[in-house]
């Protein structure tokens, strides 16, 4: 069954803040190319297969997926997956996914 995609508040800004990084090093065309490639994931694997991604169960009923050099966490039910944040991998993801168990 493919589930609905939407994206938390949080998760929006994370996808702004790496496009304006990119945008300010590289230029524009590789930082949508890297925003293209996030929303690809999860259309064409996470939508279609949602728990291809890994449990990440200290932070509760969350999964990550990767997409190089990105993780993007995520919360799947029966209608939709709920993206909550993406980090980059080189990230410690302790402290911005700590939120996500206040809110469980």
């Amino acid at each position: 069954m493919k589930r609905q995609t939407t994206y938390a508040g949080q998760a929006r800004i994370d996808l702004v803040r790496i496009w304006q990084y990119i945008a300010s090093s590289h230029g524009p065309a590789p930082a949508d190319s890297v925003v293209r490639r996030i929303g690809a994931a999860m259309r064409d694997v996470i939508q279609k297969h949602p728990n291809v991604g890994r449990s990440r169960p200290e932070f509760g009923n969350v999964r990550s997926y990767p997409v190089v050099p990105y993780v993007v966490f995520y919360r799947v039910d029966s209608q939709r997956v709920e993206v909550l944040r993406i980090v980059h991998g080189h990230r410690d993801i302790r402290e911005p996914l700590m939120s996500l168990l206040a809110a469980v």
